[in-house]
């Protein structure tokens, strides 16, 4: 997953995660983890984790019918609801209704995505991934503190 604000995403996949596991409470027992990790990614997401440069150049695409330089599903799906919120925006405002750029630019700094746009195998495998390196970065730090301690 190539991404610019990949700490950004996996600190707030993690955040919303870690919600769904409070939010289902004792029923999270009985859950899968693979089914927490689906709730965790059909929740909002606080941003969309893209670029404004790549965000323009696709939904621009998009708008204008041509081809998206995109095979991905979701990826194309997340390029679909950035166009709807941004025309959307550009209705609503009317100071920004021949500006395109500005709106989108609105779009990605104040909105919310609708869900985070990952498949749920590739989030269970993030999940995974993160864990493993959080129970290292822990062993790390008792062992320092152990060693510190001599």
């Amino acid at each position: 997953m190539k991404m610019y604000f990949r700490n950004d995403f996996e600190r707030d996949f993690m955040r919303v995660y870690e919600q769904v596991l409070k939010d289902c409470g004792r029923e999270a027992l009985q859950m899968s983890p693979r089914e927490l990790v689906a709730k965790a990614v059909h929740s909002p997401a606080p941003k969309f984790y893209i670029t404004y440069e790549m965000a323009r150049r696709n939904v621009s695409a998009l708008l204008r019918g041509l081809h998206t330089d995109c095979n991905n599903k979701l990826k194309m799906q997340m390029y679909a609801d950035i166009a709807r919120l941004t025309i959307d925006y550009m209705r609503r405002h009317k100071r920004y209704a021949d500006d395109f750029n500005g709106a989108l630019m609105a779009v990605l700094s104040e909105y919310e995505a609708p869900r985070f746009y990952i498949s749920e195998k590739s989030a269970y495998n993030m999940l995974c991934a993160l864990r493993r390196q959080r129970r290292r970065n822990i062993r790390k730090t008792l062992f320092k503190d152990l060693q510190d301690e001599k």
